[in-house]
């Protein structure tokens, strides 16, 4: 195709591609404003599910609540918002706890950390293994509740989340207790106010502090330090008698079943749990009131059967209004062996017993099933993030031998040039040094003895004085005068610029004498103006260098000298009628040897066609 058609064609086509690409650009900028809107109106949303959700909370009507929450959960995995999804698990979780389905809010909670180790949340992850650690407390399963609570102590501790650190602590303490280790689970609620005492000023609500006190003061009680035990149980009562109801109930609740159990006859102690459950029943504790039934039902046990059997009822009756099957099995073992005493059928208990027990066994495996996929997944992806971290280490191993070798090098450069410098520099002191004996050489071999022999000369008287030693007196003070002159050009710093074509010519025409007669040729202007200062130095030494020898050596009685330029490179010839001598016979020297190295400094080059008796020829060449 012809290149004038092609040229047009080629631009229609990059205008035509532009055009489109502002096109797509538009219509993205298009879909990308309408996307913008849509997830603000999205976002919206969210935030107006979740007051939703928190006012159902609020009424109890828990239901509703996790239906609400579903549809937040939906929403968020639409919009990929991590956060929104998280607390959506989360929610769900808290209901399905407060409705007593321990296994779908355990569930729940695994969802929700599970979440919180992807955003590499550490705070949020720990929160939620102590949650899943209660849930298992709370079913029994104690082992597994004080692994879980460990699992959650590598999130949380070292931290300012001094709340979350001492329920761990304390979720460890229960579990250690329940399972008859007392020594274990006082050592952790030490760990607990130890810790509090470091951090005055954390966080931690009066009601929990209430509940952490009451747990170290059932744990003392159990290892029979009973003094210690009331006296924190005194001191809660005090505090609270007047303005926490719940807190003085519970507290004086554990005072008389623990004056029970140090003293069964103890009169006190039937007064304190009458009490306490009178308190409960008011403010209708659903908890509270299994607590001070079960404790009223085991203190009658011994000496009053039919009361006892009808606290063990009520607190039965509440346990499973609470759906607790852990509160129902501890019921029906009071139940059980009371009617047994009494003469009473127990089919039915038994039915139940069996039932609640199924039913906390097939929550406990639920549980753990869970707990096993979540150890399992969180085992590999801490495998992962290892071998992560193990790359990246050495990668950065990797970053730093390459950085100390660079650093090496560059250290290693930077030697090498200062020693080159300081090489330099010596070798420049060494010249100067020679150069300066040199200089004393000639001027006193040479110049010092001429001058001394005629001074001698000149002392004579004058009548021994003649015509001819007149003459030889002059002859040899201008010698002296020729050699201090050429002494003076041979260390004279040279001028490379514009007056560098004079200084030449100047050069040549001082050696031109009435024995020698020097035959050049007046060069333009310009010749020397694309060399090289370095070239033109080196060239003014050389030919410098000829003429010195030509004038000690040769004898010649004419010296022609030519300078040409052409191709970029330049030709200088110099020819002399001298003696000559022998190339055969290597009879150069060392100031012919330096010309040579002087040439090479420049990538140029001399040769010399000389033969006894028949005058030199130098050409020196070298590129522009």
């Amino acid at each position: 195709m012809n290149f004038k058609f092609t040229l047009p064609l080629f631009f229609i086509l990059v205008y035509s591609c532009c055009l489109a690409g502002f096109s797509n650009e538009n219509a993205s900028t298009s879909k990308s404003n309408s996307y913008s809107h849509s997830v603000l109106r999205s976002t919206d949303s969210l935030a107006l599910l979740k007051k939703k959700i928190g006012d159902f909370a609020k009424k109890k009507d828990y239901q509703n609540a996790i239906l609400l929450s579903k549809k937040l959960l939906k929403t968020a995995e639409t919009l990929s918002d991590s956060s929104y999804i998280t607390n959506a698990h989360w929610r769900q979780a808290y209901y399905f706890k407060n409705m007593d389905q321990l296994d779908s809010a355990y569930f729940y909670f695994d969802k929700s950390y599970a979440i919180n180790l992807k955003l590499k949340d550490s705070i949020g992850a720990g929160d939620r293994l102590m949650d899943m650690a209660n849930i298992q407390k709370s079913l029994g399963d104690y082992n597994g509740g004080m692994i879980t609570a460990t699992e959650g102590l590598k999130y949380l501790e070292g931290t300012e989340e001094i709340e979350s650190i001492s329920g761990l602590y304390q979720t460890i303490s229960v579990c250690q207790k329940e399972l008859g280790h007392y020594t274990d689970a006082l050592r952790w609620s030490n760990k607990i106010f130890t810790l509090l005492k470091t951090r005055p000023n954390s966080d931690v609500s009066e009601a929990n502090l209430y509940v952490l006190k009451i747990t170290r003061a059932n744990i003392l009680a159990l290892l029979g330090k009973f003094p210690k035990s009331f006296g924190i149980l005194d001191s809660i009562a005090q505090n609270t008698k007047d303005n926490d109801p719940i807190q003085y109930a519970r507290a004086i609740c554990n005072i008389g079943h623990y004056k029970w159990m140090q003293n069964p006859d103890n009169p006190e102690s039937e007064v304190l749990l009458l009490n306490s459950l009178q308190i409960r029943q008011e403010h209708n504790t659903i908890p509270g009131l299994i607590s001070s039934t079960v404790h009223l039902a085991e203190y009658y046990f011994e000496n009053h059967k039919p009361k006892a059997l009808a606290y063990a009822q009520s607190a039965l009756d509440h346990s499973i209004t609470l759906n607790n099957s852990v509160a129902i099995l501890e019921s029906l073992d009071l139940i059980l062996p009371l009617k047994k005493a009494l003469g009473q059928d127990v089919s039915e208990e038994a039915i139940l017993y069996s039932q609640a027990q199924n039913k906390l066994e097939k929550t406990k495996q639920a549980v753990r099933a869970i707990y096993a996929a979540t150890k399992y997944d969180n085992d590999t992806l801490e495998k992962e993030n290892l071998t992560l971290l193990a790359q990246v280490a050495i990668k950065e191993k990797q970053n730093i031998l390459a950085f100390s070798a660079t650093a090496i090098l560059v250290i290693s450069i930077v030697f090498v040039v200062f020693y080159k410098n300081q090489q330099k520099k010596k070798e420049r002191l060494e010249m100067a040094y020679k150069t300066e004996l040199r200089l004393s050489k000639k001027l006193h071999d040479e110049l010092g003895n001429d001058i001394f022999y005629l001074m001698t000369q000149v002392q004579k008287e004058n009548s021994e004085i003649a015509a001819a030693t007149d003459f030889q007196i002059l002859e040899g003070l201008d010698s002296i005068y020729k050699r201090v002159r050429d002494i003076s050009k041979e260390y004279t710093a040279i001028h490379t610029g514009e007056h560098f074509g004079k200084e030449f010519f100047a050069l040549l025409n001082s050696y031109s004498s009435n024995k020698t007669k020097l035959i050049t040729k007046e060069l333009s202007p310009d010749f020397w103006n694309d060399i090289s200062p370095q070239a033109k130095i080196e060239v003014y030494r050389v030919v410098q260098e000829l003429l010195v020898n030509m004038k000690k050596h040769s004898n010649a009685s004419m010296v022609a000298i030519s300078c040409s330029k052409s191709h970029k490179k330049v030709t200088i010839k110099y020819v002399d009628n001298g003696v000559g001598f022998s190339l055969k016979e290597n009879n150069m020297g060392n100031g012919l040897k330096n010309v040579e190295n002087r040439m090479k400094g420049i990538k140029g080059s001399i040769n010399f066609d000389a033969t006894p008796n028949e005058g030199v020829t130098a050409t020196i060449t070298f590129a522009i």
